[in-house]
């Protein structure tokens, strides 16, 4: 059995129409989801891009293990548990599969799996990483060449205003961008569009060397909100301004209400663009002949904050179901698996072994995640009869099939900031009822405290 594992940043599960959407296309993925699996309750364990695939690559909880390990820069993730490289006592899914004699690939524009002392590509065969995006430090050059069609940030909100470096860096980061795409002309040149074909060529190439493991891993729909302007303008046509494709800020109210309705519109039209070439991945594995032997995963790191309580972007403080819940489709060739909607809770810390129970490859004792085949069977109910937790920087949520409490559990906030949403009543979370429910809220940071202990 081969496995091909889609995973595309930042990309909120609700924005499928397998997850009820109606506005966003998406025809690749929902036609892929109705020959599949799909787990309507998956959530992240921790946030953001690195301690996210840390999890992924090890199985293990980012919470409450992994301390703070600052770089030695003004990276906004400096100060955040998570972002160290693996140790060499971790053993990771590609070291276990390199031992399996399983051939591994990745494929990835995510350029924190390359920043100075990471080393999450450690034990695959090969690995190819597409320069640029974001705020690589990939070209140089005078300001004047960056394209004109975007904003560079020119004001911060009243938080950032507090911290010139912060406002500062943001505009670096705009710019740094605007350099990385200068020379950008056809549709093929996004990143997306470069992971997905170097994606197909790789199963070109490896076609016949067979178990194999391959891992694509592309940015988008990650902020910058960048897609070409058609893409957004079947969201939001007509708009007149220039693409806020940067926030500056992350509170929505910076922006006018034509900038708020286009931010979304970018996003929407990244998720489009992602969703086209992943397309591309799929049709090269039926014509290779793959499909009938091949298990075929999406899913993302996290989702994103689009105007929930005025913000945008992910916030370690909003740990609500559109930044932590994941989608997770998995497509496997049984029939028994076509059109299944599997509603318990999962987490991303059951991915690893899930796809070394798949390829009958040993689980690592250290390994804290659960294999889904069980679930997919039918032989077990629950794996998380308690509830499950996700953490993010200073914050963690408790959630179980009632409640969802989010509270700082470390600095000076710690047990100060406590959140409360009633999902019976409110399966969005867009209410706080932490002052209605005191009790709910003792007993959910107690869950919290003795995990910590």
């Amino acid at each position: 059995m081969n496995i091909v594992v889609i995973c595309s940043d930042t990309f909120r599960a609700d924005v499928l129409g397998c997850y009820g959407d109606q506005i966003v296309h998406t025809p690749n993925l929902d036609k892929f989801a109705s020959e599949s699996i799909v787990f309507e309750n998956a959530y992240a364990e921790g946030l953001p891009t690195i301690p996210a695939r840390r999890i992924y690559f090890t199985g293990r909880r980012l919470f409450p293990r992994w301390q703070i390990r600052p770089f030695k820069d003004d990276s906004l993730s400096s100060w955040q548990p998570g972002w160290n490289p693996l140790s060499e006592e971790e053993v990771t899914l590609a070291e276990v599969l390199q031992k399996q004699n399983v051939l591994t690939g990745l494929i990835t524009d995510v350029l924190h799996y390359f920043r100075p002392t990471q080393n999450l590509h450690r034990y695959f065969d090969s690995w190819h990483w597409i320069r640029g995006q974001s705020v690589d430090p990939y070209r140089t050059g005078p300001l004047e060449a960056t394209p004109k069609y975007a904003q560079v940030p020119a004001k911060a909100s009243e938080s950032m205003r507090k911290d010139f470096l912060r406002s500062a860096l943001y505009i670096r980061m705009t710019n740094q961008y605007l350099l990385n795409v200068a020379k950008r002309k056809k549709e093929e040149d996004y990143f997306v569009a470069q992971v997905m074909l170097k994606a197909s060529e790789w199963l070109e190439d490896n076609a016949k060397n067979i178990p194999f493991f391959l891992w694509v891993d592309c940015f988008d729909p990650h902020e910058p909100w960048d897609p070409p302007k058609e893409y957004a303008d079947m969201y939001y046509p007509n708009y007149k301004g220039l693409e806020p494709i940067f926030a500056p800020s992350i509170s929505i109210d910076d922006f006018s209400s034509e900038e708020q309705r286009r931010i979304k519109a970018l996003y929407f039209g990244e998720v489009t663009l992602v969703d086209k070439y992943i397309g591309k991945v799929l049709g090269k594995i039926k014509s290779l002949s793959l499909k009938d032997d091949t298990v075929v995963i999406f899913t993302s790191d996290h989702g994103t904050i689009l105007g929930e309580f005025g913000r945008l972007h992910k916030q370690p403080n909003l740990l609500i179901k559109p930044e932590t819940q994941l989608p997770l489709i998995i497509r496997y060739p049984k029939d028994f698996s076509r059109g299944k909607r599997i509603k318990e809770f999962v987490q991303s810390i059951d991915l690893m072994a899930t796809l070394l129970d798949i390829l009958n490859a040993p689980i690592p004792e250290k390994v804290e995640g659960h294999s889904l085949l069980p679930l997919i069977r039918g032989e077990k109910k629950n794996l998380y009869p308690e509830g499950i937790v996700t953490a993010y920087a200073n914050y963690v949520s408790f959630r179980d099939e009632k409640w969802n409490y989010i509270n700082c559990y470390r600095g000076e906030k710690s047990g100060k900031e406590a959140q409360l949403f009633n999902l019976e009543q409110d399966p969005q979370e867009t209410k706080n009822v932490a002052f209605d429910y005191p009790q709910v809220v003792e007993k959910m940071q107690n869950k919290i405290n003795e995990l910590i202990e």
